[in-house]
């Protein structure tokens, strides 16, 4: 058999080999004397005569003398029917039992009081120590934990009794907090059968109203021409186009002067509120489209829906009442606001 071993593979078994293996195959008789002239001789043991006794049968079977890890020289016969040790079974994981609860509250009680234990000897040290100083130094920490104590119990109190006579803080509302600009909501509602230009008033603050309407030949700014329906003359170079899902029940439009000055206002009508917004929220994308946009809330979260807007140089402020629509614009941001104060509606 160690004919057909290279000395590669002598070697890796001899690393393989300990002396709890030799000493195993000595207890069973399986070492003998070494046949290989390189071996080195060993003085026979007393106490191994009944080994090689026992092992008289089995000494035809050729032996090797190798170099254990141990750096000794050791003999082991190569051609031996050793059985197989049976591979080590992976020991199994505990499982919970009922009947190891008892032992887990008592390793539970045992350590609760150890903790006990601990801290009142901890706590009673504490004790002596603050018992050793000074009687000022004592009734400054006494009056100190007083005032903590007090304090906090005071500001409960304090809360519930807040509590139970104010009925509590309510906070306002996202859709009350967020009220429209210039106080459009509380404004009057036009009645139900009031025409659109029967709402322009003849003065608007300190601009008077004139003849002159928004038409195509007489420009206004692109969020009244898309609120009234309105083209644009031919000689307009590319000209804001309009998308409107709702027709009106009626428009109307004014210009106010003062001076050089001049501020537009656009009325229209719609059949109920859900047309309105629709329609706002359409003004609005158009006015981000050819132009920018300011503060706003078209999405229902005010009573009223309206929204800045500054497309090509004009102004604008646009705000809903009901199925109004009103539009407001100049080119200067306080003529336009004093012009919204003034608006009645």
């Amino acid at each position: 058999m160690t004919e057909q071993l290279s000395p590669e593979e002598l070697e890796r078994l001899s690393r393989e080999i300990s002396r709890a293996d030799l000493q195993k195959l000595a207890e069973r008789g399986l070492l003998g004397t070494p046949a290989s002239p390189a071996a080195e001789p060993k003085k026979p043991r007393p106490e191994s005569k009944p080994a090689e006794a026992s092992s008289a049968p089995q000494q035809n079977r050729r032996i090797e003398t190798v170099h254990t890890a141990f750096g000794e020289i050791q003999e082991l016969r190569l051609e031996l029917d050793l059985e197989e040790e049976a591979e080590e079974e992976e020991a199994p994981k505990r499982r919970f039992r009922v009947r190891d609860i008892p032992t887990y509250l008592t390793i539970g009680g045992l350590s609760l009081a150890l903790i006990v234990e601990r801290s009142y000897l901890y706590l009673r040290r504490a004790k002596r120590d603050f018992d050793r100083l000074p009687v000022f130094v004592r009734v400054v920490y006494y009056l100190a934990a007083t005032a903590v104590v007090l304090l906090l119990a005071g500001f409960i109190l304090g809360t519930q009794i807040t509590h139970l006579l104010g009925g509590g803080y309510n906070p306002p509302t996202l859709q009350e907090s967020a009220a429209a600009p210039y106080g459009v909501s509380q404004r009057v509602l036009p009645l139900s059968d009031a025409q659109p230009g029967q709402l322009l008033p003849e003065t608007l603050g300190e601009f008077p109203r004139s003849d002159e309407t928004i038409s195509a030949n007489n420009a206004s700014s692109p969020t009244n021409h898309c609120l009234l329906g309105l083209g644009y003359a031919r000689d307009v170079v590319n000209p804001p186009t309009c998308t409107r899902s709702y027709g009106m029940l009626g428009t109307a439009s004014a210009r106010y002067y003062n001076g050089r000055m001049k501020v537009d206002v656009a009325v229209a009508r719609f059949s109920n509120e859900q047309q309105a917004h629709g329609t706002m929220v359409e003004l609005l994308i158009h006015a981000r489209k050819y132009g920018r946009v300011g503060d706003f809330a078209v999405s229902g979260l005010t009573p009223n829906d309206y929204f800045y807007s500054n497309v090509r140089g004009w102004l604008s402020f646009t705000w809903s009442h009901g199925p109004w629509i009103f539009s407001i614009s100049t080119v200067k941001m306080e003529t336009l606001e004093e012009a919204i104060k003034a608006f009645p509606y």
